[in-house]
């Protein structure tokens, strides 16, 4: 890429990400207590950390690291559970890390 590129590609994102941030403040209080919004609002911290976590899993190629998928998969199962039931992510997310290490040291 580009160095122009990637300055577009960083504007773009900043701008998203505060028009993320801002919209709730214009929009009228009756549209944000709408049910869908309240719903979605509760679910999408679990769904973004999920996306991140599956998109960083290794598929092992060759039949060659399965080891590692399956180490980083029972992460993934820790994270997903410790936060349903801790509902803190950076605690879940520091389960996750010591858990895929502590997998990949017991299995390797």
């Amino acid at each position: 890429m580009h160095t122009l590129d990637i300055i577009y590609m960083l504007i773009a994102l900043t701008l998203g990400t505060q028009l993320c941030r801002f919209l709730p403040f214009f929009l009228p209080k009756n549209l944000m207590n709408h049910p869908i919004l309240q719903k979605l609002n509760r679910i999408l911290p679990l769904v973004i950390m999920v996306l991140l976590l599956i998109t960083s899993v290794s598929i092992p190629q060759n039949n060659q690291g399965y080891v590692l998928f399956g180490a980083q998969v029972l992460a993934l199962v820790s994270v997903v559970i410790s936060y349903k039931y801790l509902n803190n992510i950076l605690l879940s997310v520091s389960l996750g890390i010591l858990n895929l290490n502590l997998s990949l040291w017991l299995f390797s």
